[in-house]
């Protein structure tokens, strides 16, 4: 084996080392970690504290932002029971004083368990004999249906807090036991979608082993790519999910496919010195190599220039290597044309490329896979040079050099630096429950959310976000703003044409547009106070989207005039109303990831 095949493995074990050590795990096993069982609890924290309470045997638990739910485990890893919350879907609901939010428990048989009420303005007396009466375990020993069905009558005397009792219970389990049912329903669509993938990836690997034998049937597997694992499917290699293994671990159990077709794309090079997954596997190659087919007179490129057009894919990788060591914020899906695939997901930076390479494919044979693709560039490092007799150091060999060195330095920022993020699932001993600041958790989760799934939010959660934009602080408490959610498609669709940096509306359930009321932001300084207190609104949407287990994205509007007057015309907008951004929420892919953007040399003590 030639030191230049050698160099390259060491740079790809040394990618994959930044992998494992980012997730500080692999295969779900903590590296670092070696605790005795005797010492493993969970935090919890003002939300959670009273499950040990209800649960003799509770060890642990799992949240589903999914259902809102919390599953409750023992030491062994086994289910005992679940844990809803009627906060925030039923705060509308109120009683004689206002909301009265209770937590409700769970058997492992998915029975009511109890009702667990939190702190409310009720009237305390009132609530003492509700729960006397026996009131709060109407429901306990039945299923979710049974309760539904059961008819419990308010209490006389604290009518109004029963009732709101009764509506918000009925409220929530309708809720939950609808998510349970969709979750149950199998996707026969993705399942096949999946299936499918798997027929197409062993094709690809019969081609890749009997090349000779299976060429007549070549057409068929670039078709299978480009409609299979391209538009239908969506799964690709690129450096945007390389990215985001290597910071966030790769999730197995959801991204099985993939990840077989990474451990194919390492090995078979590895063992046959052969490109697999360019030539055999990747969509956007075989749309390419389709759109080749359509001339056979394609240019011919000098041999010096091919060859330093070969070493651009490196130099491209290089590039991006260094932006992201250095924490500048870049969207990769922008560096590659994959993401051209999903077109709901897809920038205009993206199309753009992805159309232009395919127009050169048909004069110039796959130019982006040749000459430009930083992920056939990394998997090329498993291969050797086609000439190992070459003795004088190459470009390539160059690069690979400088890339393991770049590595080396991402090891280093990822690992050898202490850490200043703190895991609220990380265990104490039970003698010792640790409170966390559910606060904080949410304020260090918060991320700028661009790819969603598509799942409608419903009218409350919508109404919840708003509710904690209006709780901002104001001057003067003038609360100049208004706040617009928009959650017809065809509305969100046109304002994602209409507005450059807004496309992820495309996808995005709904949207908020908050907005500043001229007519009350007068103060005696300055009208434009407006803009501050619409501000910290914004920032309190981004805080309870986050806390919904939801995402979103600031999309600017004010103060370019391009973009303010779409929104104005489309939203038909009084003139005393100035449109300040528009929030795009949804579910999230899980793509987008929070950033550590704390720099101590930003902080200053006492003085400059």
């Amino acid at each position: 084996m030639s030191y230049k095949k050698l160099l390259k493995i060491f740079v790809l074990l040394s990618g994959l080392a930044v992998v494992v050590i980012s997730s500080g795990k692999i295969f779900n096993y903590s590296l670092f970690e070696q605790k005795d069982e005797n010492e493993k609890t969970i935090i919890l924290d003002s939300k959670t504290s009273f499950f040990p309470d209800y649960y003799n045997d509770f060890d642990h638990f799992k949240y589903d932002t999914l259902v809102d739910c919390y599953y409750i485990y023992n030491s062994d890893d086994k289910e005992i029971g679940r844990v809803i919350f009627t906060s925030p879907m039923c705060d509308e609901i109120s009683g004689f004083g206002g909301p009265v939010p209770f937590a409700i428990l769970l058997d492992e048989a998915n029975k009511i368990k109890a009702l667990h009420l939190f702190d409310n303005n009720e009237t305390p007396s009132w609530i003492e004999n509700l729960k006397k009466s026996g009131f709060f375990d109407s429901w306990n020993g039945l299923t979710l249906n049974e309760a539904l069905e059961k008819k419990v009558d308010a209490v006389s005397g604290s009518t109004m807090s029963s009732s709101a009792v009764i509506e918000s219970f009925n409220k929530r389990v309708s809720a939950y036991a609808a998510c349970e049912e969709k979750q149950k329903k199998t996707d026969w669509v993705n399942f096949l979608g999946l299936i499918l993938s798997f027929i197409i990836l062993v094709f690809a690997v019969l081609s890749f082993v009997f090349s000779q034998k299976m060429s007549n049937l070549r057409i068929f597997l670039l078709l299978g790519l480009v409609g299979i694992l391209g538009f239908w499917q969506g799964k690709f290699l690129s450096m945007a999910l390389l990215h985001n293994w290597l910071i966030s671990g790769i999730n197995i159990k959801f991204q099985v496919f993939i990840f077989i077709v990474l451990f194919l794309s390492i090995l078979l090079p590895l063992i046959t010195n052969r490109s697999f997954y360019c030539n055999f596997v990747c969509p956007y190659g075989a749309v390419q190599e389709l759109a080749g087919k359509i001339t056979k007179n394609k240019i011919q490129i000098d041999r010096g220039l091919r060859r330093i057009l070969k070493s651009l894919r490196y130099v491209f990788l290089f590039v991006i290597m260094i932006l992201i060591v250095v924490g500048t914020d870049i969207v990769l899906e922008d560096f590659e044309p994959f993401g051209a695939f999903k077109l709901q997901f897809a920038s205009l930076t993206t199309l753009v490329l992805a159309v232009l390479f395919l127009f050169l494919s048909v004069i110039i044979d796959k130019p982006w896979c040749r000459f430009f693709c930083p992920t056939g560039a990394f998997l090329s490092m498993l291969r050797a040079n086609a000439n190992n007799k070459e003795k004088k150091m190459s470009l390539q060999t160059l690069l690979n050099i400088i890339l393991a060195l770049s590595l080396i330095v991402m090891i280093y920022f990822n690992f050898l630096k202490p850490s200043t993020k703190t895991n609220v699932n990380d265990t104490v001993t039970k003698k010792n429950v640790i409170m966390s600041n559910n606060t904080l958790d949410v304020i260090h989760s918060r991320k700028s959310v661009r790819h969603f799934t598509g799942e409608q939010v419903n009218k409350e959660q919508l109404e919840t976000i708003v509710k904690a934009g209006m709780a901002a602080p104001s001057a003067r408490n003038l609360q100049p703003w208004a706040f617009i959610v928009i959650t017809e498609r065809e509305r969100l669709d046109k304002l994602a044409d209409l507005l450059p940096y807004a496309k992820m509306l495309k996808t995005a359930s709904a949207a908020i547009v908050v907005c500043g009321d001229l007519s009350k932001a007068a103060t005696d300084v300055d009208q434009a106070y407006w803009v501050q207190d619409c501000s910290a609104a914004s920032q309190n949407i981004l805080l309870a989207v986050e806390s919904l287990g939801l995402g979103a994205v600031w999309t600017a509007v004010y103060p370019y005039e391009d973009r303010m007057k779409p929104v104005i015309e489309e939203l038909k907008l009084p003139e005393n109303i100035i449109p300040l951004n528009v929030i795009p929420i949804g579910y999230s892919t899980g793509e987008d990831k929070p950033k550590d953007k704390w720099k101590p040399e930003n902080l200053h003590w006492n003085q400059w």
